[in-house]
């Protein structure tokens, strides 16, 4: 029998990846943390400016914060906490999770935990690796998360280069050696003719802006929340400037001013939800995949 239970159209996901101008992976002059020290921080000013849009009206979002950010600037992220908004976990030195080896990402993991925790005086158990370096279901380090009281996870995507296509494509409880943990990875869509997330990043800034609400508004109908994302320093109109690749320098300022306009019209549109609203809508669509069956047999 047909399962005719109509599909809810989730309110898309915001989150906010909250590190600095300077966090770049990949670029030798940047990865470095001995050189951040005598870097001017601007996190704040994106961060503000994100959050003054949101101030006022009923949308939430999830800001994963870097453990470093934390420490130097406990008050800002007090003030995401303090206005309603969820802190996750961006890890602590903005290190590719592939790049460490598991013992390595634990201490990471757990001195990023640490500190957002010593701030929020709560729980954090949101995670997502910078560049979404997860890569695959089968990282050990999904494990390691859960072994760390992490109950979500939003580091695979389903686009190469940072992912693979056979990745979740919608929230999905995945199995670990230490128990299951929650995927909830980025809104994909096509550019020029291959997979790309669509969420946020390059590929999105330089899609037409009825590109982008088209594939919110399919993947919206298909009952899968669109989880959109951003940096504070695509927002900062006064970005510093930086010597970087040709293919790092198109990253992260092809189409960086479409930003802030279109999260303008973004939360002009939507209701915009944190991640953890995903959670019900997994338990929905497992407990919606679990009676089918049932009802099939009887009939």
């Amino acid at each position: 029998m047909t399962n005719n239970r109509p599909v809810d159209r989730p309110d898309p996901i915001l989150t906010v990846d909250v590190e600095d101008w300077f966090h770049v992976c990949g670029e030798p002059g940047y990865t470095d943390p001995s050189t951040w020290e005598s870097r001017v921080k601007r996190v704040h000013v994106g961060t503000e400016r994100i959050l003054a849009l949101l101030d006022g009206t009923p949308s939430r979002a999830t800001f994963f914060v870097l453990g470093w950010v934390a420490r130097k600037c406990p008050s800002l992220v007090r003030r995401v906490a303090e206005a309603g908004h969820e802190v996750g976990c961006h890890g602590d030195l903005h290190r590719r999770v592939f790049e460490m080896g598991v013992e390595e990402f634990r201490e990471d993991l757990r001195r990023a935990k640490g500190s957002l925790e010593d701030v929020v005086g709560g729980a954090v158990t949101s995670f997502r690796a910078p560049e979404w370096s997860m890569r695959t279901p089968e990282n050990p380090a999904l494990a390691v998360l859960v072994e760390e009281g992490f109950s979500l996870d939003s580091s695979l995507a389903p686009a190469p280069p940072v992912g693979v296509p056979a990745n979740p494509h919608r929230p999905t409880l995945l199995p670990t050696a230490a128990g299951p943990i929650l995927e909830v990875p980025p809104l994909t869509g096509s550019f020029f003719f291959r997979t790309a997330m669509l969420g946020g990043g390059v590929c999105s800034r330089l899609s037409r802006e009825s590109r982008v609400l088209a594939t919110i508004e399919r993947s919206r109908d298909a009952g899968i929340p669109p989880v959109l994302y951003l940096h504070p320093w695509e927002v900062d109109d006064e970005h510093p400037p930086m010597e970087l690749s040709p293919l790092g320098r198109l990253v992260h300022f092809g189409g960086r001013r479409r930003a802030f306009p279109r999260l303008q019209r973004l939360v002009a549109r939507y209701t915009l939800r944190p991640i953890s609203s995903a959670a019900a809508i997994a338990s929905t669509a497992a407990t919606v995949s679990a009676e089918a069956p049932r009802r099939g047999a009887a009939a």
